[in-house]
């Protein structure tokens, strides 16, 4: 460049030349800047890329300070740096977006290779390929174009083209360390996971350097070797840090928790739970092993029955980003056992999206959750829908299509189908199914386990005991909590607190897999308060409005299944406006001596009623389906108003007889004798009938018939209504809607209309109706709420009396 530096004291002779050779002078003028230009950028690139070397400030300062070169010059060797430095920082994202719209022929080797490696690692491995070929087309002695080819061939599962690209390297360059490198990644992706674990054991046991230790301990995680993991960890601890022995336990724990939610071990699970606990205790909060384990334990809380806890926690660990499908799953199960449905459809069913979406397929526990989810919701015709989803054949092929295995979700899709059938209200179809499984299977514990449970659901809590304690028979050991708890439960419906009693003898309230037990056996025994109301008001011919109130307060029960209560109960009847008051107060008693219970109560009339009263009553459950009843009153609550209002009483006696045949069928006499004061004697005979004639998803028809006989001693000076002999036949026909609500909640809306025929002896047959809509709600497991009104015609003397009637019930559990 010194020609081209004069001074001053020149300049005269220096324009003489530029006046001669104009064109020189020219092309002169325009070459000096361009060559200043190109080394002032050279230098300004070699300064940053020394810059970057000083710290990761730096680097980050000489990344901007390239890119802004970039930005202005567009030099091809700026670019190269800029990616180059890139890739060393760990951006490879923005490195392959530099130059969006540059070809690979455009690029230098330095480019293609740099940019090879941040595509393979960012999974573009199209791109990647495409780069690498570009490579040992362009500068085919360059090892890395040949060996990024063979490698990003193996990445995209293509083994025959990787195979072709190591024997390509190995003809060109020989067998050198990094082509091995290559093959021995060929060979770990087509082996299966033991193998791999044994080549690399082998490698481990031969070079114990710290690579071929952390391969080792890595395959050995992929087949869930936890204690060769350990083993590694312990013979090689200076390779490891107390964070990577934190995620062996995580992952213990994990493995643990899939192992025993399959086999309901939930001694297991309670093991998993405290594991995970202890992990989150002594890692970071917030971290990947923090999150990650509580993940895991809220899938422990909820195996474990502890639903509460686990929605708290994810609903807490949900605040800090979108959840894993695996853990919203978890979530969804906490809400099923928290009575929670419809939330959890919703999770449920985006869950499936994903899977269809990615597997083309609804993963097994996934479905089954559908499955239960909306038979959960009454929607049961989409629950069986779901089935489909399952292999309904019983053999299938193994893995290896060699020969035929039992299908592991046959029976589960059986039993789901019974299930469905019986909550449908195809109880006899349920229970033919259930005979068929078990006509050929009669040791299988699962189908006893679930013939225990159609008894239960069909209201024959004694059948379902029997069941039970035969499953138990052939059940594993493992699982007899489970069995007893279902067993107990089934006692407590029948009233065998005796047995209860001994049954809970052994158990323990902090033991994990007995928790749902104790909550139905706490809620069995809360004190609880009944309040049952009801007004009448005839409106042809008019008169005032009758009502009546019913109160009882029970205690708790005892152990042994014995509570007390303190009853009201009190009317008001307008008679044509002289109204007539009366009422009772008394205190009373329950003792469970299964198969009897008895009861006990006594008090004192008031207003009308003064007088005392007491009763005594008997309920004896013969077997599962037939329950017989006596009772005997003094003074009884039956006594009509008017009667008391003449000063008469009455005592009464009753029997009667109830058969069960399934939850849609069920049938009941009685025959009763009351003696009035006034030496009528009243005899009454009555029978029902009800059954259920359909029932789809949340709609159900049931149906009615009574019938019933009474005969007096004509009395002439009585006023209360004593014909010498009447009879009624009445239907009645019930269409209800189910909704249920999240939280154990439900409302159920019924809608009645009825028909009957009335016959009074010396008097014509007359025709009865009845028209009422009402609620029925459930809150939980503490509230119960119900109320109807209607209207109806019935008869009296061969008078037709139309009545605007409501009903209003209370139940209240303390627990």
């Amino acid at each position: 460049m010194q020609s081209f530096l004069f001074s001053v004291s020149n300049l005269p002779t220096a324009m003489t030349t530029f006046r001669r050779f104009p064109l020189a002078a020219a092309v002169l003028c325009l070459f000096v800047p361009a060559v200043v230009s190109a080394q002032d950028l050279r230098a300004e690139r070699e300064r940053w890329v020394v810059h970057s070397r000083s710290s990761d400030a730096a680097m980050a300062e000489a990344v901007e300070g390239l890119r802004a070169l970039y930005a202005k010059s567009k030099d091809a060797a700026v670019r190269a740096d800029l990616t180059a430095l890139l890739i060393r920082s760990g951006r490879g994202a923005e490195a392959l977006a530099v130059c969006t719209g540059c070809a690979p022929e455009a690029l230098s080797a330095d480019e293609l290779e740099n940019l090879g490696k941040a595509a393979r690692d960012a999974k573009q491995f199209p791109k990647a390929a495409a780069l690498y070929r570009t490579l040992q087309t362009r500068f085919p002695d360059k090892k890395i174009g040949w060996l990024g080819s063979a490698l990003v061939a193996v990445d995209m599962e293509r083994y025959p083209d990787a195979a072709k690209s190591i024997e390509d390297y190995t003809r060109r360059f020989g067998k050198d360390k990094e082509i091995q490198t290559a093959s021995d990644y060929l060979a770990q992706r087509t082996m299966s996971p033991t193998e791999r674990f044994a080549v690399l054991q082998d490698k481990k046991s031969a070079a114990p350097d710290r690579d071929n230790v952390i391969a080792a301990y890595r395959a050995a995680g992929e087949i869930r070797a936890y204690p060769v993991q350990a083993r590694i960890m312990e013979e090689h601890a200076p390779f490891f840090t107390e964070t990577d022995r934190l995620w062996l336990k995580k992952s213990e724990a994990s493995e643990r928790l899939r192992s025993a939610m399959k086999t309901y071990d939930y001694r297991q699970l309670a093991a998993a739970y405290r594991d995970l606990g202890d992990v989150m205790a002594a890692s970071e909060k917030g971290s990947e092993l923090y999150v990650a384990a509580w993940r895991d334990r809220i899938g422990a809380a909820t195996a474990l029955g502890r639903h509460k806890e686990a929605v708290r926690d994810y609903r807490e660990l949900v605040q800090s980003g979108q959840q894993p499908d695996y853990v919203r799953e978890y979530y969804a199960a906490a809400l099923l056992q928290e009575g929670s449905p419809n939330e959890a459809r919703r999770i449920l069913g985006g869950i499936a999206e994903h899977q269809l979406q990615n597997d083309k397929r609804i993963d097994d526990e996934t479905n089954e959750k559908l499955i239960k989810s909306d038979a959960d919701l009454m929607y049961l015709s989409a629950a069986k829908k779901h089935l489909n989803n399952w292999n309904g054949k019983r053999y299938i092929p193994d893995f290896a299509h060699r020969t035929e295995v039992e299908n592991p979700y046959y029976s589960t899709r059986r039993f789901w189908e019974i299930r469905l059938e019986a909550w449908a209200g195809n109880n006899a179809k349920a229970e033919r199914m259930m005979k068929e499984w078990l006509a050929e299977r009669p040791a299988d514990p699962w189908a006893l386990a679930l013939k225990g449970e159609l008894a239960k659901w069909n209201n024959r809590p004694e059948d379902a005991v029997d069941a039970f304690a035969r499953a138990k028979e052939f059940m594993a050991y493992d699982s007899h909590v489970w069995l007893d708890n279902k067993l107990l439960d089934a006692q407590i419906t029948a009233g065998n607190w005796r047995a209860v009693k001994q049954g809970t003898a052994a158990k323990h309230r902090d033991n994990p897999a007995d928790a749902e037990f104790w909550k139905a056996y706490d809620e069995a025994r809360a004190p609880e308060l009944d309040i049952r109301a009801g007004m009448m008001k005839a409106t042809q011919p008019e008169d005032g409005t009758e009502w009546s109130q019913q109160m009882r307060l029970y205690s708790g029960r005892t152990s042994d299944g014995h509570r007390a209560y303190i009853a009201e109960q009190s009317a008001y009847v307008p008679n044509q406006g002289e109204p007539l008051r009366h009422g009772r107060v008394g205190l009373g008693t329950e003792i469970s001596l299964y198969p009897a219970t008895i009861n006990l109560e006594a008090g004192r009339g008031f207003q009308l009623n003064d007088k005392a009263y007491a009763q005594a009553g008997i309920d004896y459950r013969l077997n599962g389906r037939l329950k017989l009843n006596a009772a005997a009153a003094f003074n009884s609550a039956n006594t009509p108003a008017k009667a008391l209002n003449q000063n008469v009483y009455a005592d009464e006696y009753t029997i009667g007889a109830q058969y069960t045949h399934s939850a849609n069928t069920s049938a009941g006499i009685g025959a009763g004798l009351m003696r009035f004061d006034d030496g009528n004697t009243r005899r009454s005979y009555h029978g029902h009938f009800m059954q259920n004639l359909f029932q789809y998803n949340r709609w159900k028809l049931d149906g009615a018939l009574w019938a019933d006989y009474t005969r007096n001693r004509h009395i002439p000076a009585a006023h209360y209504y004593n014909p010498k002999n009447s009879k009624t036949l009445s239907g009645t026909l019930t269409l209800s809607h189910t909704r249920p609500f999240d939280n154990h909640s439900k409302l159920t809306q019924e809608l009645t209309g009825g028909a009957g025929r009335y016959w009074q002896h010396g008097l014509a047959a007359e025709n009865t109706w009845l028209l009422k809509y009402g609620h029925k709600w459930q809150f939980g497991h503490r509230l119960w709420l119900d109320y109807e009104a209607g209207r109806r015609q019935a008869m009296y003397d061969g008078r037709p009396e139309f009545e605007n009637f409501g009903n209003l019930g209370l139940k209240v559990k303390f627990k």
